[in-house]
């Protein structure tokens, strides 16, 4: 059997949770939060989530009422949070049935003798884990989210609405290509620093395993393209407040992209972010004294 053939019933899956995501068919849970209320399936968050799960047992109000109020969150982390449960990412196209197709035949012999582009790969691929593992590593608790103290994150930063038809298999032919206009993909030129960081915040708060994984990986490779955006100090800023000084995820990068890029530590902005951060302010004082970041 093709690569191409086994990832149908995966492309079968995903079209089928969004499609549920979009039509709110058979939702038997709200969440509410910043004046919008997402219908959503019990199921599917329970079984992915460590919050979410105490949240649906019979003994808790949010079970009774079938209503969980997440006003005190950031409305848009929330948003992002909800649509990584049904399409296991954020930020990206909606999977369509076009979109499916298109990406079997962009695994078949004529795609790959006749590609559209290369895209260069800048990161260490190595040394980001993948969502779906981390989700099954963490429900057998077996997989560590972050390296340990002693790895390197990376190596070098400069690296230079009706519910559509389930797809069947003669849906997705590869000895077929069609003339179809791209759709368009998302502004890679902007910076999303922040709200990765706001994301994988979330991730931990509510123990969802695979999207603070999702948001660490999106973090490293926004930073790798905008290093020196004005996202980057508000981002380092975000990431010491809002997570607890034990967990590694994002502040092993952060002070390994002031290690790899010294003149950070030029700029106004960063100067000031780091005068009102004092965590990240003490670690790169040990950073700067060849001490370890953490005792």
């Amino acid at each position: 059997m093709s690569t191409t053939m086994m990832d149908v019933p995966i492309l079968e899956l995903k079209t089928a949770l969004a499609s549920l995501f979009n039509s709110g068919m058979y939702s038997d849970l709200t969440i509410a939060c910043g004046g919008k209320r997402y219908p959503v399936h019990r199921a599917l968050l329970a079984t992915r989530s460590s919050f979410f799960e105490g949240a649906c047992r019979n003994s808790f109000i949010e079970a009774e009422t079938g209503v969980i109020d997440l006003s005190e969150d950031d409305s848009e982390a929330v948003g992002h949070m909800v649509h990584y449960f049904y399409h296991m990412d954020y930020l990206s196209k909606p999977l369509s049935r076009r979109s499916s197709q298109r990406s079997s035949r962009a695994n078949s012999p004529l795609s790959l003798r006749f590609p559209k582009r290369i895209v260069p790969k800048k990161l260490n691929l190595a040394l980001i884990e993948d969502p779906l593992l981390a989700t099954m590593a963490a429900a057998s608790k077996a997989m560590p989210l972050t390296p340990p103290a002693d790895q390197s994150t990376f190596q070098n930063l400069d690296l230079s609405s009706k519910m559509p038809g389930t797809p069947t298999g003669d849906q997705f032919t590869m000895d077929e290509l069609e003339d179809e206009q791209s759709e368009p993909e998302l502004d890679v030129q902007k910076a999303h620093l922040v709200t990765h960081t706001k994301v994988y915040a979330i991730a931990e708060k509510y123990g969802v395993a695979g999207l603070k994984v999702l948001a660490r990986q999106k973090f490293i490779q926004d930073l790798d393209l905008h290093l020196n955006s004005p996202d980057f100090p508000e981002a380092c800023q975000e990431a010491y407040e809002s997570t607890f000084h034990t967990d590694r995820g994002l502040r092993d990068v952060i002070i390994q992209a002031f290690r790899a890029n010294p003149a950070l530590s030029l700029r106004k902005d960063v100067e000031l972010t780091v005068r009102e951060t004092p965590g990240l302010a003490f670690e790169l004082f040990r950073m700067a004294s060849g001490l370890p970041i953490t005792s």
